[in-house]
């Protein structure tokens, strides 16, 4: 099954991640569309993945062709193999061009939410952590995309929008129409949110009520954090 495709299934049979190994994922010539330690692909399985695990990974698997930043919503600790939780790389796979240099790292699930000082009628809060976590609780999810395939998926999902093909007028106006409440919105304006906050700022109807902004990488939504009531 397509590791995007298996995630609800292990959902459905309440599955949860222990250990998440990915070594060689079959990229390139293996037929692979996407890289298994992507952000886009952890944020979606995030809500599998236990409050602390042990995930297992090769960065030089992925060269300089994929983004592979590991710069999560976690505490990441390499542990080596005199660590009493510590499993060896080639229990999964004997390909040692990449179990050579693969690290072994323990896991723990952090969080944090910001609320954010912009007069206006919708609170909005910034978030890091995964958009998937909050699924249930939201009305609507705003994703940004990279490829076609990553857009067909996830506007298959229900509640969905692939936010290149919706501007965040449309997308509030969505909310107005259909009095939903809750929107939930990944980063998507490559750090320049200075219009979405003028726009926050002159709303005036009543749906939705709140806009909750989730981030994997640290620094996103930078500007916005400075609006925030409770600074780091």
């Amino acid at each position: 099954m397509d590791c995007l495709r298996s995630i609800q299934y292990l959902k459905n049979n309440g599955v949860e991640i222990d250990c998440f190994v990915s070594l060689n994922e079959g990229l390139n010539e293996g037929g692979g569309s996407y890289a298994i330690n992507s952000d886009f692909f952890l944020g979606y399985v995030m809500p599998l993945l236990k409050d602390q695990y042990l995930h297992i990974m090769s960065k030089s698997y992925y060269g300089g062709q994929y983004r592979v930043s590991m710069n999560l919503p976690y505490d990441k600790v390499e542990i080596l193999n005199d660590h009493e939780a510590y499993l060896a790389p080639n229990t999964f796979s004997d390909y040692r061009r990449f179990i050579d240099r693969a690290q072994v790292f323990q896991m723990t699930r952090t969080s944090t939410i910001r609320e954010i000082s912009i007069p206006s009628k919708i609170k909005v809060s910034v978030h890091h952590d995964s958009i998937w976590n909050h699924y249930d609780d939201l009305d609507v999810l705003g994703v940004s995309c990279i490829s076609r395939d990553q857009r067909f998926f996830f506007e298959s999902i229900h509640k969905t929008i692939e936010l290149s093909r919706a501007s965040i007028e449309g997308i509030l106006n969505y909310c107005e129409v259909n009095k939903l409440e809750r929107l939930g919105l990944t980063p998507w304006a490559k750090g320049k949110y200075a219009s979405f906050i003028q726009k926050v700022r002159i709303y005036r109807a009543d749906y939705p009520k709140k806009i909750q902004l989730f981030h994997l990488n640290k620094n996103d939504y930078k500007i916005l954090k400075e609006y925030s009531e409770d600074k780091e």
